[in-house]
């Protein structure tokens, strides 16, 4: 009878034992299923947070660009042809004042002027005096040329290397080779999407109404 109780003592225990370990283990998963959730819950939240402020972002600053082109002054008067001209090459629409001007507005709205500025810096830099190569050169150099330089246009290594050796013995033909890569890269890039945008079929409506 001792053995039988004790028996029965031994079989409750080990219930309760498995009871608790049960207990423990839910306890275990759901302490686990709301870590996991408070993470996901973070993590979806930080994210949403993230898109809301590129989202203020972007609003911001195509705000501000419409404020922008409101303030800024209107582009020199151009005639129909020469609008179209614009479209027969890109030479031809760099080399015309109101061209370049629409141009240069054009890449403000994708933000990628710095390289019709490092172009016009170029011309601009072929006029000077060789007096004056050493110091334009180098300024020149530091805005868009450089490695992580303010305005830094996209050159490939071997003739952003190659401008560089220049700088230290400038004369007129030290950014030749760096402006024809950006010439070249707005021609192939940036030039087509100008000719189908706003700014540009605007004026050809523009200028075709002023001579009706």
């Amino acid at each position: 009878m001792k053995y039988q109780s004790l028996l029965g003592f031994f079989r409750r225990l080990s219930d309760t034992n498995s009871t608790m370990m049960l207990d423990r283990r839910d306890n275990t998963m759901s302490t686990k299923s709301k870590v996991s959730e408070r993470i996901s819950f973070v993590f979806f939240s930080a994210k949403d947070l993230k898109d809301k402020v590129r989202s203020l972002r972007r609003r911001h600053t195509d705000s501000a660009l419409r404020d922008a082109e409101k303030l800024k002054p209107p582009l020199p008067p151009c005639t129909l042809s020469e609008v179209r001209q614009w479209s027969e090459s890109f030479d031809r629409l760099l080399r015309d004042k109101c061209g370049l001007e629409a141009f240069r507005r054009f890449l403000q709205t994708e933000f990628s002027d710095e390289n019709i500025e490092f172009w016009l810096a170029c011309e601009e830099y072929r006029t000077l005096s060789p007096s004056k190569h050493t110091n334009r050169a180098r300024k020149i150099h530091e805005d868009y040329v450089a490695t992580q330089a303010p305005r830094e246009v996209n050159l490939d290594s071997a003739t952003r290397i190659e401008t560089t050796s220049n700088v230290r013995k400038p004369d007129e033909h030290t950014f030749d080779n760096a402006q024809k890569r950006i010439e070249a890269l707005m021609e192939k890039d940036s030039y087509p999407r100008f000719l189908k945008s706003d700014i540009y079929q605007q004026l050809l409506r523009t200028s075709k109404k002023s001579e009706c």
